[in-house]
């Protein structure tokens, strides 16, 4: 479960809580992160549809009730909020994009985050590799040239 609604304002992550009046993200022993308000509003909205896909249209409607807004607003926020999400709940919290319908946001455990960084570590090495084999094929083949410059 991602959540507890604390009251109509609040609601709970883990030890967090989110502030949607005031923007603030508190934490035991007193530490605090304080969020835009369009992106409190975003992680707010988010949070209360848990593990469940939220609507582009809806966001926006919500975030930004008494202004015009395109959806390249919406995906700049929700780039900003993944940042600060990365930053300070170490990949626990992430925000899925659904192609042509909205987010979610989900909740991983312990073992899931070690398993997405060791995917993604993979998937680097893999890129990295394939190019440094392809570096050495060409460089066989007569075709890359190395020069040293002393």
């Amino acid at each position: 479960m991602i959540k507890n609604r604390v009251n109509d304002n609040e609601v709970q992550i883990r030890s967090w809580n989110i502030s949607f009046q005031y923007g603030i993200l508190s934490a035991p022993r007193d530490r605090e992160l304080l969020l835009e308000p369009r992106l409190s509003k975003l992680l707010y909205l988010l949070s209360c549809h848990e593990n469940s896909v939220v609507s582009r249209e809806y966001l926006i409607k919500k975030i930004w009730p008494d202004t015009v807004v395109n959806e390249e607003s919406l995906t700049r926020a929700v780039a900003d909020l993944r940042k600060k999400i990365a930053s300070n709940f170490s990949e626990e919290l992430e925000i899925t994009t659904v192609p042509k319908r909205g987010y979610k946001l989900t909740l991983c455990s312990k073992d899931q985050s070690a398993l997405a960084s060791n995917k993604v570590r993979r998937r680097q090495f893999a890129v990295y590799g394939t190019a440094a084999l392809l570096l050495g094929i060409l460089w066989l083949a007569g075709i890359l040239k190395v020069v040293v410059i002393s």
